[in-house]
């Protein structure tokens, strides 16, 4: 939620870096609590600045910046008021007066202000070399440690420098990615950098390779190919194996184009022949296949390069995949925990809030933060509380604020994962006669923002708690009988739900590789039958024609790999490969083709 956000506010940033506001607006972080003659975006507004009036006084700097990390979720969209205020551009000056000092203190209220700036030209000189400005780490009293290393300040600000604006808009931003790339040899600031090197890629000539070669994305890419065989006979990592993925990748895309197809094959050959079984990925369990899947892919695109190439999407992983923001960026930098006291404190400020509130967006923001602060014994407690207004009977209600409740209630860690799955259950198997018509009295009046027609938010919600927490599929037996039937049924009409069966495509594989695994709550008989009902609705796909066509096509693709990877252990290896020789010209059906023999 929290990098949507920041996502958003970096938008609007981008489109007018400095800002061209009215004269006659109000400010927002200071002064008198702003306004804009709404109801809605006024009640955030005030919510904002009592928050911003907590982190002051917090107790602690863990608790300070928790809070202030949240308040760019709560600056709203008033863009259509000639009153809308500053809140973005005073928070990017607040920040640049901070991050100007010298010596720069590097605490954990400097991490927050770098999660929540959003001005390029604040962000570059840090990118630069910010560490070279800041302190060793200032732990506060709720950080055990290790502290983070001095890097990290340039690596946050990194991070938020978006790979367009440092490859286009900026000669000194291009530079800095430049020499990073060329220069760097850590695994973590260059995957950082991957998609400035995805865009630098894109902009090189086509048609006659001899052209590129001056131009520094296909530089980049020769230089790419020793790095790889060096990395790939290096130690097991699973940061350096997520850059050698994406660089392979990169390198079926675009290295026959550029003019080194044969020392690019010689490499993904190498991989092939080892099954993917290098130094690289000893001891980290489905890596060797990852990396043998990728290859192949690399090479059918050294075999039939893509007129207008873009860079190949990465398939599922096996591996314990290595995230950069949830592993590293947004994780506490020192280890930080708030005290279950202070948390307490700041439930019951939170709970006020809720009592007051009127409106959906506010209060949306209001249950995120209490799922972010509800310690594990107070969150297993409140569970029923939280999800008592989403449900009347054996109804679901429909409204922003219950599809919050259910989105928070899935993600509490501290609640029985039994209490969990039946909610998540009841969801997915809502009929549309069982959700209630949706309640907008919570919403701000705005027609033009109505909900689409086709909409189906309860299942979308459901589908994609479950893509977070595949695990629950091998513990539970009932979920598991309704992705099932799900799983053997054709893919459902209309936009949305087609949506929501591609978020269910991974827990449907899920299913099939436990009934293909051979373990003991496995069932080969119902294997074979999502094998056959997955080919046939491949054929179903190959016949539809129109503008919902490009979705079906996707759930197939992803379906085609799947008969690769688990039709031989569900006994139907000749079946499968037959089927998929007859499709010997499409991408997918290559890679599950070979798949299939490993």
């Amino acid at each position: 939620m929290r990098r949507l956000a920041a996502l958003a506010a970096l938008a609007l940033s981008l489109c007018a870096c400095a800002g061209s506001t009215t004269a006659g607006a109000p400010r927002c972080l200071t002064g008198a609590t702003p306004r804009v003659g709404r109801p809605a975006p006024d009640e955030m507004l005030a919510l904002m600045r009592r928050e911003r009036e907590r982190a002051a006084r917090a107790p602690s700097p863990l608790v300070r910046a928790r809070i202030l990390e949240s308040l760019p979720g709560l600056f709203p969209d008033a863009s259509d008021s000639v009153a809308e205020p500053r809140c973005r551009e005073e928070l990017a000056a607040e920040n640049a007066a901070a991050l100007r000092a010298d010596p720069l203190v590097f605490s954990r209220l400097l991490v927050a202000r770098l999660r929540t700036v959003h001005d390029p030209r604040v962000l570059l000189p840090l990118a630069a070399g910010g560490e070279e400005r800041a302190s060793a780490y200032q732990r506060g009293p709720d950080e055990p440690g290790p502290a983070p290393p001095r890097s990290l300040v340039r690596h946050l600000a990194l991070a938020s420098l978006p790979a367009s604006w440092l490859v286009n808009d900026q000669p000194a931003g291009r530079r800095l990615a430049l020499d990073r790339l060329r220069e760097g040899t850590d695994a973590r600031e260059l995957l950082l950098l991957h998609g400035a090197a995805a865009a630098l890629l894109r902009e090189a000539p086509s048609g006659d390779p001899a052209r590129a070669q001056g131009d520094a994305g296909p530089s980049l890419l020769r230089a790419w190919l020793p790095d790889l065989a060096r990395r790939l006979d290096g130690p097991a990592d699973r940061v350096a194996l997520e850059l050698v993925l994406r660089r392979l990748a990169d390198v079926g895309t675009y290295a026959a184009r550029f003019g080194v197809g044969p020392e690019a094959r010689a490499l993904v050959e190498r991989v092939l022949a080892a099954r993917g079984e290098l130094p690289l990925t000893q001891g980290l369990a489905g890596a060797a296949r990852d990396l043998a899947e990728v290859a192949r892919g690399g090479l059918h695109d050294l075999d039939a390069p893509q007129r207008s190439p873009a860079g190949a999407d990465l398939p599922p992983p096996r591996r314990d995949r290595f995230r950069v923001w949830a592993d590293w960026l947004d994780a506490e930098p020192a280890g930080g925990e708030v005290p279950a006291a202070d948390a307490l404190a700041r439930v019951r400020d939170l709970d006020g809030e809720l009592a007051a509130l009127r409106f959906s967006a506010p209060r949306c923001h209001v249950i995120e933060e209490l799922g972010q602060w509800l310690p594990p014994d107070e969150a297993s407690r409140r569970f029923d509380a939280l999800v008592a207004p989403v449900l009347d009977g054996d109804r679901v209600r429909l409204s922003t604020e219950a599809l919050c409740r259910m989105r928070v209630a899935l993600r509490l860690d501290g609640v029985d994962e039994a209490r969990r799955v039946r909610l998540l259950l009841r969801l997915l198997s809502a009929t549309p006669a069982q959700i209630g018509p949706r309640d907008t009295s919570g919403d701000e009046p705005r027609p033009a923002l109505g909900a689409p027609l086709d909409e189906e938010p309860v299942g979308e919600v459901a589908a994609r708690a479950l893509a977070r927490n595949l695990g629950w599929i091998d513990r539970h037996a009932d979920l598991r009988a309704w992705l099932e039937a799900q799983a053997l049924a054709p893919v459902p009409p209309g936009a949305r739900a087609r949506e929501r069966w591609s978020i269910l495509q991974p827990a449907f594989e899920r299913v099939l590789a436990l009934h293909a695994s051979g373990g003991p709550d496995a069932r080969p008989e119902a294997a074979r039958a999502i094998v056959r009902a997955w080919m046939a609705s491949i054929r179903a796909a190959e016949a539809q024609q129109g503008a919902a066509h490009a979705l079906v096509s996707e759930i197939a693709s992803a379906r085609l790999r799947a008969l690769g990877e688990h039709g031989g252990r569900a006994g139907l290896a000749e079946e499968v490969g037959a089927f998929l020789g007859e499709r010997k010209d499409q991408r997918a059906a290559v890679i599950a083709s070979y798949l299939l023999t490993l």
